[in-house]
């Protein structure tokens, strides 16, 4: 009677849900968390919109900036959210959680870390330049986040770059990124990340920091592949990039600890000394990342 007693308690400790298990942080502040300095506001002229008469023409100025338009969570636990500082589900045995396997484990072949993601599009700067992009995304929802083979069904494209003078070719890519800015004809790669295939959470590297900021590149590009976030850099209009201009965005890590801006594909070791500590960095739960993605915004002010 005893042990199934022992067994029924055991039993309610790993199914009920545990929000708050070992995981929290201090939740997003758009004043404190982002990089307003980076924005680098400009006035590039005069440009001209055609009306019709009696006006005929109206004069507006090119602006241009860099957004902070959009947040990335990627997560060692499904439905923690290190926006929010605090989870949303999930129990001790949530299948969609995270998993690392170290180099120090005897399969050393299969190295890997798996993160879900969360994107949380913000309206912080939309007066200024059009942009028709707002919503948020949990990849716990989508089955393609979690499974390789039904990623291959968004980017058929994939069996171009899935051979080893491709993946070779990210080398370039990351000298490009590391140097200065990455090289927008090589949209496959994500600099010191490698692959941006499969565009899943799935990453091989068990350096946690890098496959987590790699997991964040890919939503990035998922985001740009499904039409949930379209390029603005265009004079007029925000146009859809299945195939993403990668030098148009830089991004930042603000959790568990706040970092400089850095181009997509940069090594991670360039920022993350003491980034992840065990257990808890300075603004959250170790492991349990938040991204703060900027894009290159260019519109001329008189279009509609």
């Amino acid at each position: 009677m005893q042990n199934s007693v022992s067994m029924f308690l055991v039993l309610c400790l790993l199914l009920a849900p545990s929000p708050s298990f070992a995981k929290s942080g201090t939740p997003f502040n758009p004043i404190t968390d982002i990089h307003w300095s980076e924005i680098d506001f400009s006035i590039e002229g005069v440009c001209f919109c055609p009306r019709p008469p009696p006006v005929f023409m109206e004069t507006g100025i090119i602006v241009s900036y860099w957004e902070p338009f959009l947040l990335l969570d990627t997560s060692s636990i499904a439905f923690y959210s290190a926006m929010l500082g605090s989870s949303v589900g999930g129990t001790l045995t949530d299948e969609l959680g995270g998993k690392n396997k170290s180099s120090d484990a005897v399969d050393i072949a299969n190295e890997s870390t798996f993160a879900q993601s969360h994107a949380f599009l913000l309206p912080l700067m939309a007066g200024i330049c059009d942009r028709n992009d707002y919503g948020t995304w949990w990849s716990e929802y989508d089955p393609m986040w979690q499974n390789d083979e039904l990623a291959a069904l968004l980017t058929p494209d994939v069996s171009l770059f899935a051979n080893k003078a491709m993946v070779m070719g990210c080398m370039a890519d990351a000298t490009a990124a590391n140097a200065g800015w990455p090289l927008d004809a090589m949209p496959w790669c994500v600099g010191s990340g490698g692959s941006v295939y499969p565009m899943t959470g799935h990453v091989d590297n068990d350096n946690i920091v890098q496959a987590n900021a790699t997991a964040a590149y890919r939503m990035l590009y998922k985001l740009n592949r499904i039409g949930m976030i379209c390029d603005p850099f265009p004079l007029c209009g925000c146009v859809q990039t299945p195939v993403w201009i990668k030098s148009h965005y830089k991004m930042n890590v603000a959790r568990p600890d706040i970092r400089d801006v850095y181009p997509i594909g940069r090594a991670t070791s360039t920022y993350d000394s003491g980034l992840n500590p065990p257990y808890i960095g300075a603004q959250g739960s170790n492991d349990e990342f938040l991204w703060v993605v900027y894009r290159m915004q260019r519109c001329c002010t008189c279009c509609e």
